[in-house]
């Protein structure tokens, strides 16, 4: 290995990484000097799935009158661009590379194709969207484990895409499959009776519940594809892979500092009032709900007094950076920007490699504990003084009510049967294809989230009757 490829990758030589799952007996071309996982990488950027998050929200959905702000396409390339310098710098660092090779080994290319893919299932109109088809999926289409983004991501880059008449789906690598895995593991079947307590206080029912990677349709792939870590020893069946956490770590970097940057510059962000929040004891305030909440999910490495030194740092930040009102002056917009790029660079050189995990079922790799805390408040400033903005709440609970019909009004098609053989060309292609054990009703989830919101628009307004169709185009949906 050349000292410049040694800067890219750095494993420990098992073949079944650079393995797919589906076998093709078609030689490469002999111009084609690309490591497998550039392949990866490249399959996802001409992929339709990659194209149409250019038209799906990230946090809120953006309006023309508006900032211009992140959606899922422009947030994933800062994802992919933080990721591949954590994994650069990781291969840096020479006291670090035989623990990268014992533990399974890093690829930057593997970890920039990853973090491309991350959000591709994920469905239109942002959280809210993936909150509503997670309840449609239960409780309408009787879906056990139910709707969600990353279980989705698998799902579409397994079989959802189409990128050739050999094989379905995109068919990556194991080590890109695995990567782009955050929660490594299957929902757990949901609780009759103390559900929602257990939610509140249960940090291993939380964990395996709101969060996982892969449905039971896809749990035998999932299974193969991991089979390069299996020998690896002390490995959890619920372990991230080294560069799946490189991914996981830098979506919330970007989170965190690329939202705030845009909520700020779009004047939605009222700092002011973060600063009186972040300076009040309310018994029930921000702060508090929010140790609370990590004291229960993360016992082991939660710290009150990092809490309390990152409270002061983030303060400091919005201080110098935020606080004053945008004006759109190139001056403001220059600070902000700058506070940002400054942030990053931080949080970048704050990730660390562990010989064990950084807490209970966690990563070998993650933010050291102080940029972590600080990390944490951050998402939570996004969250609290954003997401739950009553105007926002008006826009979302019309988004809410419209993918309640549309999987309600899909379903009904589908069971009609007089009139399924008329549903539109892919959901109908994605139904007829569905193997043993897998839920046809699953296909109408399938089917939304190769939507943009416009096109998740457009289709309620046909369904519905409530607009005619504005061009012939429209009627492809």
């Amino acid at each position: 290995m050349t000292k410049d490829r040694e800067l890219v990758r750095l494993t420990s030589g098992d073949p079944r990484r650079d393995a797919r799952l589906v076998e093709l007996q078609v030689p490469r071309g002999p111009d084609d000097i690309r490591s497998e996982a550039r392949r990866d990488r490249d399959r996802i950027l001409y992929s339709v799935a990659w194209r149409r998050l250019g038209g799906v929200t990230q946090v809120v959905t953006p309006f023309e009158d508006m900032a211009l702000m992140h959606n899922r396409l422009t947030h994933s390339e800062k994802v992919a661009q933080v990721a591949r310098s954590i994994a650069e710098r990781l291969l840096h660092e020479k006291d670090a590379r035989s623990l990268i090779v014992r533990l399974g080994g890093i690829d930057a290319d593997v970890v920039e194709a990853a973090a491309l893919a991350h959000d591709l299932g994920h469905p239109p109109f942002g959280h809210i969207g993936e909150i509503t088809l997670d309840k449609a999926a239960r409780r309408t289409l009787k879906l056990p484990d139910g709707f969600e983004g990353n279980a989705q991501t698998f799902r579409t880059v397994l079989r959802g895409e189409t990128r050739s008449s050999d094989y379905p789906g995109l068919n990556l690598t194991c080590a890109t499959l695995v990567a782009i895995a955050k929660y490594p593991w299957q929902r757990d079947p949901t609780l009759k009776d103390d559900h929602r307590d257990k939610l509140k206080s249960d940090a291993e029912y939380r964990r395996r519940w709101r969060k996982f990677s892969v449905y039971r349709s896809e749990a035998e792939a999932f299974r193969r594809a991991r089979g390069f870590l299996k020998g690896i020893e002390g490995f959890l069946p619920d372990t991230q892979s080294l560069e799946a956490s490189i991914m996981d770590v830098a979506d919330d970097i970007t989170y965190a500092i690329h939202d705030l940057e845009d909520f700020y510059l779009a004047g939605i962000l009222d700092v002011r009032a973060v600063l009186d929040e972040l300076r009040v004891g309310d018994s029930d305030g921000l702060l508090k709900r929010l140790q609370e909440r990590l004291l229960i999910d993360y016992p082991d490495y939660f710290s009150a007094d990092l809490f309390a030194k990152a409270v002061e740092v983030v303060k400091k930040e919005l201080k110098d950076s935020f606080s004053a009102k945008n004006n759109g002056g190139l001056q403001t917009v220059g600070r902000a920007r700058s506070a940002g790029s400054k942030l990053i660079g931080k949080y970048i050189n704050a990730v660390e490699i562990r010989e064990g995990v950084f807490w209970e079922h966690g990563p070998y790799i993650a933010l050291r504990a102080d940029a972590w805390h600080e990390v944490q408040l951050l998402k939570k400033i996004t969250k609290n003084f954003v997401v739950k903005r009553p105007d926002i709440a008006l826009l979302q609970r019309g988004q809410q009510q419209l993918l309640r019909e549309l999987v309600r009004s899909l379903l009904r098609w589908k069971n009609s049967k007089a009139d399924a053989k008329r549903l539109p060309r892919r959901l109908r292609d994605e139904i007829d294809m569905c193997g043993p054990g897998d839920n046809p009703n699953r296909c109408i989830l399938d089917y939304i989230c190769t939507l943009t919101d416009g096109q998740c628009y457009a289709l309620y307004y046909k369904l519905t009757g409530s607009r005619p169709a504005a061009s012939a185009m429209d009627f492809f949906l």
